[in-house]
């Protein structure tokens, strides 16, 4: 039997045809599904649906859970049905849909109140150059947003500060911020970071912040603070994928493909289990960065130049990143308390193409396990797929039961 070349592209055709019809019918049913519960309760499907995927140091997130269930309907900045003003308006739990696909060109950071979620599963919802500042809240998830700063502000995607804690951030995709695409700083703690798309970036995510004159300064405030990044996917990006510093960190089942300068950074003291992620990078490939990142300092920075040797830095070695100014002030660390070292329990982790292994542990009994199990995955190629096809601002496969 002759099987013609149209023929087949006319079954491909069809077939892309039939996905996409199947996955839009997939976001319309999702959209009506519990549509008419006018009280976000553990008895509405799209509640209890999400609430049952929280893991990590963020699990007791519950954004809107009990409160009022309203719709935006407006792609506006501001205004009636805008998403700024359901936040805005937010005076108990709420918790936040949208009412069809939407674009929403900002002209400020929005703020995120306490006790809210922001919920853009069953729509295509993306916020241009500016996102969410989560300042000082309690209890916050967002979930399902495409946040693309377009190199045009100094802000972040999403920047967790002023002693936030129970924030999950969830199945995002977030790119292209002239400062950073997440923060969690300045005395926030009990964050889970999931699923979530990084691309297009220099400085990608700061886990706590420091000072250059008294790295310690804010060790006590920033200490105490847990976070959780699981099956988050880091692609094309340069730096920072986290830098974290103080605080203690559960790094799981990550996906970090072809950065240009480094993968991951830990330095003083935090504590960090740093298991079961891939890292996977080219020596010879052509970058893809802008002509220059703009930066606060006013530099022009580009790390094209970097790629070749990028692959034997899926790290930088324990404590690089703060080495040199920890040495150049150790006078105010006389009384050998302090180290620029952070403490490691690093294991099974798998390395792809040209990447290198450069994490070791380092007094690993100084890294508390983890005070919840959770779904881990052993890192494969397979594994790498999965993350590349559901990070992101994606449906995904049906969920399975996490454990609590």
């Amino acid at each position: 039997m002759t099987i013609s070349v149209g023929s087949i592209v006319r079954g491909l055709r069809l077939g892309l045809l039939v996905c996409l019809a199947l996955a839009a019918s997939s976001r319309t049913a999702f959209a009506e599904s519990g549509s008419a519960c006018a009280k976000a309760d553990a008895a509405c499907p799209f509640v209890s649906g999400l609430l049952a995927q929280r893991e990590g140091y963020g699990r007791a997130a519950t954004g809107g859970e009990g409160g009022e269930v309203v719709t935006v309907t407006s792609p506006a900045d501001a205004g009636p049905g805008t998403l700024r003003e359901a936040l805005a308006h937010a005076r108990g739990p709420r918790w936040i849909r949208f009412g069809s696909d939407m674009t929403i060109t900002l002209l400020s950071q929005l703020r995120v109140p306490g006790n809210v979620t922001i919920d853009g599963r069953g729509h295509r919802v993306t916020l241009l150059d500016y996102g969410l500042g989560i300042y000082g809240s309690n209890n916050v998830i967002v979930t399902h947003l495409t946040i693309d700063g377009r190199l045009r502000t100094f802000s972040q995607a999403i920047n967790v500060a002023n002693h936030s804690t129970n924030v999950w951030i969830d199945h995002l995709d977030l790119s292209r911020f002239a400062d950073r695409l997440l923060n969690v700083k300045n005395g926030s703690t009990d964050v889970t970071v999931s699923w979530v798309k990084f691309h297009d970036d220099d400085k990608v995510m700061l886990l706590n912040n420091i000072t250059s004159k008294d790295l310690f300064a804010n060790y006590d405030r920033d200490k105490g603070a847990r976070v959780t990044v699981h099956h988050c996917y880091f692609l094309d990006t340069v730096q920072r994928n986290p830098r974290a510093q103080f605080g203690t960190f559960h790094i799981f089942n990550n996906l970090l493909e072809n950065w240009d300068f480094y993968g991951m950074s830990f330095s003083l003291q935090a504590r960090a289990l740093v298991e079961g992620n891939i890292f996977s990078n080219v020596s010879k490939r052509d970058c893809v960065e802008p002509e220059f990142f703009p930066t606060v300092e006013g530099v022009k920075a580009s790390y094209c130049k970097y790629i070749a040797d990028a692959p034997s830095r899926s790290a930088l070695p324990n404590g690089g990143s703060d080495q040199r100014n920890f040495e150049r002030t150790a006078k105010l660390y006389a009384g050998g308390e302090r180290d620029y070292r952070a403490y490691l329990s690093v294991k099974d982790n798998l390395y792809l193409r040209d990447a290198k292994a450069v994490l070791q542990s380092y007094l690993p009994e100084k890294v508390p396990a983890p005070p919840y199990c959770y779904t881990y995955d052993a890192p494969t190629p397979k594994l790498a797929d999965e993350i590349r096809r559901f990070a992101g601002n994606t449906d995904g496969p049906a969920p399975g039961t996490p454990c609590h």
